[in-house]
């Protein structure tokens, strides 16, 4: 049994209806018309709404779904966080919210590096590896990050050859060939990473490439959602909020 969220894109929710009686801070909605889209084809879609289950999809070509907003102690959710997962139809009412990854308040991002060849990529060169500073500022070259080294060869072919960059686009040659790797999750914060080719033998270069980032945490949603101003006689509602203060 499992799921899939390769290929699900556009995630949108909205709410089924508004109310426009002016002034008035809008309250959460009961129910929420969720829609995405999916390369996913032949399966159907699972809904999660604040790491719960909320729906799944009558057929498998369905794209769209509407859906409870939870509801509780004190009324309807502020704030909702929307997954859409594909599943085989054996598993369409199995519930994988134990597996998700979920919205965590303070989750970051991955990052994916990427680099360029050079003239270190003589034929002795097998792999690379990957180093990062678990943000304290100074690299680790202790353990690489990465589980398996990055081949040098993906599948034994090398990925470069006499004007494999094309005319005008990155390098000649062996200088062509662009290599790239992805973090896990990170942390929020200033992070630096390193990259070391290795050869054959397992020796690396003295010299390595190093580069920082600064991960940031998943902003907070906007806030006070209202309705401004509404004319019967345009229909036209004037909406209004508050940002969200970490954008």
């Amino acid at each position: 049994m499992s799921y899939r969220a390769e290929g699900i894109t556009r995630v949108r929710l909205a709410p089924l209806a508004l109310d426009v009686a002016g002034g008035q801070a809008v309250s959460p909605p009961g129910a929420v018309e969720v829609t995405w889209n999916s390369t996913q084809e032949g399966c159907w879609h699972q809904v999660y709404v604040n790491g719960c289950l909320a729906g799944v999809t009558a057929r498998a070509s369905d794209r769209r779904l509407v859906v409870s907003a939870p509801v509780g102690r004190d009324g309807p959710a502020g704030a909702l966080a929307v997954e859409v997962v594909a599943v085989d139809a054996a598993d369409r009412w199995t519930d994988f919210a134990g597996q998700l990854a979920g919205f965590p308040e303070a989750g970051g991002m991955q990052v994916r590096l990427s680099w360029q060849a050079g003239e270190y990529l003589d034929p002795n060169l097998e792999s690379f590896d990957v180093f990062g500073d678990d943000r304290t500022g100074a690299v680790d070259y202790a353990a690489a990050l990465n589980e398996a080294p990055v081949p040098a060869r993906p599948g034994g072919q090398a990925p470069w050859g006499y004007g494999a960059g094309g005319y005008g686009v990155g390098g000649y040659g062996r200088s062509a060939a662009r290599y790239e790797w992805t973090t896990g999750t990170l942390e929020p914060g200033s992070w630096r990473f390193a990259v070391v080719a290795v050869d054959a033998a397992g020796n690396r270069l003295e010299t390595a490439a190093e580069a920082s980032v600064i991960v940031a945490p998943v902003p907070r949603p906007p806030s006070d959602f209202r309705v401004g101003s509404y004319s019967p006689e345009d229909r036209v509602a004037t909406l209004t909020w508050e940002p969200s203060p970490d954008v």
